[in-house]
């Protein structure tokens, strides 16, 4: 068994729930072909669905804000203490 065939049977095994057999190969290959050129794009892809990720967290986190009436407390009822006497 070559490098790349073992490489794709390891990468294969950590992700073959997500992707296709065919689709590691050819990342597989990319990466093989291309090194580093080819991880800095992947590392800038996944900045941006991390970027996305987080947009679609906050505005989620907001919309909860919205829905939820505001609970206030009521201090009406407090009494002044002195501090100095």
């Amino acid at each position: 068994m070559n490098h790349k065939e073992m490489l794709l049977e390891e990468v294969f095994e950590k992700v073959g729930d997500k992707m296709s057999k065919q689709a590691v190969a050819e990342k597989v290959g990319q990466f093989l072909k291309f090194g580093n050129v080819f991880l800095l794009f992947e590392v800038v892809s996944l900045r941006g669905e991390i970027e996305k990720l987080r947009e679609e967290i906050q505005d989620s986190k907001v919309d909860d804000l919205l829905s939820h009436p505001i609970r206030t407390r009521n201090y009406t009822n407090l009494k002044e203490k002195t501090l100095i006497k």
